[in-house]
């Protein structure tokens, strides 16, 4: 089974799956890999107008696989495959044509990232969200500080970032960090791409794409590069098993009170 499928192109629209549906399609670097050559395949296809994002069976994404996350702490580093993946982690929004994520089941961490990357979002009211990264001791990976203040602004961003709280679709809404709410995202995603593939023109796509990235593109490289730079520390850390412990055996974290200088 593969990670990513990708559905034959229908009135200029392209259907992504994220497809491991036996793990909830929990984020891995493979899946990464295939996600994004399957949207610079449909980046560079002349057919194909607009992209719709969904998630097998009833979910999007999770977050990030348990089960990697395990093994990254047990090497205390990542997967070294992810230097083999050409593509930078906010390539989603480099795609110069519209991409559109149709969200059910659970969004959180890595998922909500790769959501917020879209063009983009239609969720169920009943969706769950949640930044997820300070219940498991991470920085804010993946961009998401730019990302999740772009669409809900500092004040909204910072309480869902230090909270880690779980939200709804319906909540989402009103946040601003979906476009809109159905009982269908997937077709109504589809009939909003088909709309745009009918009557939108594709070099005016992209150079709206282009303009909109424009103000934050470069936080969000700087907020992944900043992070990345500090990952190793923190994966092989008590601090982050204790996280990732208190997930697998769903009761609440006991991390170790912070000691530092608060001027420095």
């Amino acid at each position: 089974m593969t990670d990513v499928l990708v559905a034959p192109t229908r009135a200029g629209v392209a259907r992504v799956t994220l497809n491991r549906p036996e793990r909830h399609n929990a984020w891995t670097v493979g899946m990464q890999a295939a996600y994004f050559a399957a949207l610079e395949q449909l980046a560079a296809d002349p057919d194909v107008r607009a992209i719709v994002v969904t998630g097998a069976g009833d979910t999007f994404c999770p977050g990030a696989d348990t089960e990697a996350l395990s093994r990254y702490s047990d090497t205390g580093t990542t997967n070294p495959a992810m230097a083999l993946i050409e593509q930078p982690e906010w390539f989603p929004a480099l795609v110069p044509k519209p991409v559109i994520a149709a969200i059910s089941g659970m969004c959180a961490g890595v998922g909500l990232a790769q959501a917020l990357l879209c063009d983009l979002r239609i969720a169920t009211p009943a969706t769950r969200f949640t930044t997820a990264f300070a219940k498991r001791a991470l920085p804010p990976m993946h961009g998401m500080v730019p990302l999740l203040t772009r669409v809900a602004g500092d004040a909204a961003a910072a309480e869902l970032l230090l909270t880690a709280r779980t939200f709804s679709g319906d909540e989402a809404l009103r946040l601003g960090v979906v476009t809109e709410v159905s009982d269908t995202p997937l077709e109504r995603a589809t009939e909003l791409a088909e709309q745009i593939a009918t009557w939108c023109a594709p070099t005016s796509l992209a150079t709206i794409k282009r303009a909109l990235a424009a103000p934050w593109l470069a936080q969000v490289e700087e907020a992944v590069t900043a992070v990345d730079a500090t990952l190793d520390a923190v994966l092989g850390s008590a601090e982050f098993r204790e996280g990732l412990d208190s997930l697998l055996e769903r009761r609440p974290p006991d991390f170790p009170g912070l000691a530092t200088d608060p001027t420095h």
